[in-house]
């Protein structure tokens, strides 16, 4: 595989409904790229917003944060800002949370091993796949 460049901004998103209302994008994975080491998803929450509470039961989710907000993991809170990391290992509950009041908490995330898509990600996947055949 040769190096490949992806311009996020361009991709289809998938949005989650409120109360949980996000912006995601799967930017790689085996389904849209063929990349089988991990998924790699953008995930854009608008200000007040958040993820709800859940796990990934077989993947870690290493997260790199542009905004401000917090995470809830193990029944803890974590403050977070531009260029926090956090690594929440396979089956931990957690949430992020966009405590700004006006601007969107950008996260990149990576799944290892990649994530098993549900209903949502797997259309989303659908029309990562034709965006990016027509690339």
């Amino acid at each position: 595989m040769s190096v490949q460049v992806y311009r996020g901004w361009e991709f289809p998103a998938a949005k989650v409904d409120p109360p949980s209302e996000r912006y995601l994008k799967l930017i790689a994975c085996p389904e849209t790229t063929g990349y089988e080491t991990a998924t790699v998803l953008f995930s854009h929450i608008p200000a007040g917003s958040g993820t709800g509470k859940h796990t990934h039961p077989d993947s870690d989710e290493i997260m790199h944060f542009v905004g401000r907000g917090e995470c809830l993991m193990d029944g803890k809170a974590v403050k977070l800002e531009t260029d926090s990391v956090i690594i929440a290992p396979k089956g931990v509950e957690h949430e992020c949370r966009n405590t700004s009041e006006t601007e969107t908490l950008k996260i990149f995330c990576v799944y290892i091993p990649p994530l098993k898509l549900n209903e949502l990600l797997s259309a989303l996947a659908q029309r990562t796949k034709e965006y990016l055949g027509g690339k």
